[in-house]
């Protein structure tokens, strides 16, 4: 869902037309070697800003050493999206000493001298220095970042104590490669508990996963490769023959007689099941037949719903009100514009987003009813909240008094509850990403930083993304994190609703992650003693000591929430503090939105129906269909 921004906090920004988010004090235009640059107004230095796997490092045109100096300070200047933080490291030359000098805030505020080294790359035969917090040189941080999102991908479609089942290898594709070399590649469908997927894999890959095992004396039997073929590889009758062959080798691999090492628990071969799963080459140029199936098409189309109003506006598209013709429902319509995800590099934000609304319901979270695309656009139909956000109602009445607080807050420590449950680390919550329904009660949306697979408090992933204002140290630091960090952004919430604004809330982004790391923690007079323990126990700097960390019920049982009856609280028994929409007029109509979404045109209707004519879908987003079965039911009854 869009999201709004605290009063004043966008006063010293702006936007590019590559949408990065530019400091007022700096100008920024196009490099001629594809990069940007990026010039300070007061001094006259210019720097050109590099990337590498969605990480940002600006490169002085004048002088690397002035540069370090500034680095946190430029920090505001890029973002992969409206709440996304990347990263800024200086770079390392080989002309620069031993050691370098910078300065950090201590615990009491004062200002003292930090000394930072160089160290070597955590990869044994990398002889790169750096000064990354990763511990990975930039060219060896993009492999381990993939080594931990396969990690992540494989506990979620293969949980433990769960083997998966081979089901087929359902077809073949032929992808080009960047010397415009045809390949063949062939799609593995697997299934484990409630997961199905496929993967695809060309024959050098079924090779390497065969050398790895052998090289290993991985203690599993391995049968035979079908042989490789040199001249007529692309004969339709020797494809049709090898996709059997690599069918027959992947089952006798995985359902050979039990061994000393049995074959799910290796991981290479879990890895090669898993890894990039449901994500089809990009350059597929002749797909097999069943890839042009409409078997899977979803019967919902844009005709489907009548646009009544826009509701929201984010990074990527807008949100629109809209009814079903033939249920009359209203729903919350996200579009997103694919050209616009794919150049800013948030394929697999989306992708997770998708995954993540598909397979979780609970009553505290935005409900998926639909998910369809056309060639431009990805469309989410979500529930729709006529209540709106929770950062409209908090500006207009600048705190919430305490037993609204605790409401919501316990609502909301629920839905995470939930979610980690399932192995997902939200880390987007604010005000802006909590909506409420008719009747009050709140519900998480917006899933785009979502993790999966991440079942520890404190360990588990090494991204640098949230929103600034509400980011933990841990995060900051690239310390590494888990399910803790929405525990603390619990408290940050808290923290907010109570008083009107997020705990150490500056426009300068510098000072804002100072005091974020290390500052002290002042509660005004009137919030109670129970409500500011939760709140800094919530805001332990120390993920493993921080409250939630060990799981939810150590928060549920604060006495901040002693009056709170969970069983009805989820049950929706208890009644809510505050109804946004007292009449069914308020209901139909979004009046708990901000005018600057209700003003904005309807897409163009045209434009949209043309769109849908053309049914042809993106291999990129391949699976990406969705269709609630109690709405699948409701239509067709």
């Amino acid at each position: 869902m869009p999201t709004g921004s605290h009063s004043g906090s966008n006063s010293s920004s702006n936007m590019s037309e590559d949408g990065y988010d530019v400091d007022s004090k700096y100008t920024s235009g196009v490099d001629v070697m594809g990069g940007y640059l990026v010039k300070d107004l007061d001094s006259g230095r210019s720097y050109r800003v590099e990337e590498i796997d969605q990480h940002y490092s600006l490169v002085t045109l004048d002088s690397a050493k002035e540069q370090l100096n500034q680095t946190e300070d430029l920090l505001s200047m890029y973002s992969a999206d409206a709440t996304t933080v990347v990263e800024i490291e200086p770079p390392v030359s080989d002309s620069e000493q031993e050691e370098d000098h910078s300065i950090e805030a201590s615990a009491y505020g004062d200002v003292k001298e930090r000394t930072m080294k160089l160290l070597p790359c955590l990869l044994a035969k990398c002889t790169t220095q750096h000064t990354r917090v990763s511990g990975y040189c930039p060219v060896h941080e993009v492999q381990a970042k993939e080594k931990e999102d396969s990690r992540a991908q494989a506990v979620y479609l293969i949980p433990v104590g769960k083997e998966a089942s081979f089901v087929r290898i359902k077809g073949h594709a032929f992808v080009e490669d960047a010397m415009s070399r045809l390949y063949t590649v062939y799609i593995i469908e697997m299934t484990c508990a409630d997961h199905q997927w496929c993967v695809y894999r060309r024959y050098r890959d079924f090779t390497a996963l065969f050398d790895q095992l052998k090289l290993k004396k991985v203690a599993i039997k391995l049968p035979p490769l079908p042989p490789k073929k040199i001249i007529g590889s692309f004969e339709p009758d020797f494809i049709s023959k090898r996709q059997t062959d690599l069918g027959l080798w992947i089952d006798s691999l995985l359902t050979q007689e039990p061994s000393a090492v049995p074959p799910q628990t290796c991981d290479d071969i879990v890895r090669f099941l898993t890894w990039k799963a449901d994500q089809p080459p990009f350059l597929v140029e002749q797909p097999s037949a069943f890839l042009n199936s409409n078997a899977n098409e979803p019967r919902v189309t844009l005709q489907d719903f009548k646009m009544i109003q826009v509701i929201g506006r984010g990074s990527f598209g807008k949100v629109v009100l809209v009814g079903h013709h033939a249920t009359k429902k209203l729903y919350a319509m996200k579009m997103l514009n694919k050209a616009n995800i794919v150049k800013r590099k948030q394929v697999e934000h989306t992708r997770t987003e998708r995954r993540v609304l598909g397979y979780t319901k609970h009553p505290f979270i935005v409900g998926l009813h639909y998910a369809f695309q056309t060639p431009q656009r990805l469309y989410f139909v979500l529930d729709y909240c006529p209540g709106g956000e929770l950062f409209y109602h908090l500006t207009r009445m600048k705190k919430l008094p305490e037993h609204m607080a605790c409401y919501y807050a316990a609502e909301i420590a629920l839905a995470l509850e939930h979610l980690h449950s399932l192995g997902v680390v939200y880390r987007d919550l604010k005000p802006e990403n909590i909506l409420l329904t008719k009747q009050g009660h709140v519900k998480l949306a917006d899933f785009g930083l979502a993790k999966e697979g991440i079942t520890d408090g404190v360990n588990g992933t090494n991204s640098l993304c949230g929103t600034p204002e509400y980011l933990p140290p841990e995060i900051l630091d690239r310390l590494g994190h888990g399910t803790a960090v929405d525990w603390w952004n619990l408290g940050m919430v808290l923290f907010e609703m109570l008083t009107g604004l997020p705990p150490w809330y500056t426009n300068d982004r510098q000072k804002l992650f100072d005091r974020l790391r290390s500052a002290r923690l002042h509660f005004p007079p009137y919030v109670s003693h129970k409500a500011e323990s939760l709140i800094r126990a919530l805001l332990n700097r120390n993920p493993s000591e921080r409250l939630g960390a060990r799981g939810a019920n150590e928060v549920k049982a604060h006495p901040f929430f002693e009056t709170v009856d969970w069983p009805a609280l989820l049950a929706l028994k208890t009644p809510p503090p505050f109804r946004p929409c007292r009449t069914t007029a308020n209901e139909e109509t979004p009046l708990n939105f901000e005018a600057e979404f209700t003003r904005l045109p309807l897409p163009s209707v045209e434009i949209l129906e043309k769109a849908q004519r053309d049914r042809t879908t993106s291999d990129t987003f391949s699976g990406f269909a969705y269709e609630c079965p109690d709405d699948m039911d409701a239509v067709g009854s």
